[in-house]
């Protein structure tokens, strides 16, 4: 299988990127539920790909 390290990357910037961009707007108080909604969605993306990229695979 290929290395799909650097679209793990990329995917993970751009998801912190977006839940950063509905954070800003959230702290600037013009917001609505789905904002909310969507930084949550897209900060779990990036934590997702972030714990991809840095787990240890086991070899046996």
């Amino acid at each position: 299988m290929q290395n799909r390290r650097f679209y793990r990357i990329i995917l993970a910037v751009a998801s912190f990127v977006f839940a950063g961009l509905n954070a800003y707007q959230i702290i600037k108080g013009e917001y609505e539920t789905m904002d909310v909604v969507l930084m949550v969605v897209f900060l779990a993306i990036g934590i997702t790909y972030l714990f991809i990229l840095f787990r240890k695979d086991k070899t046996e």
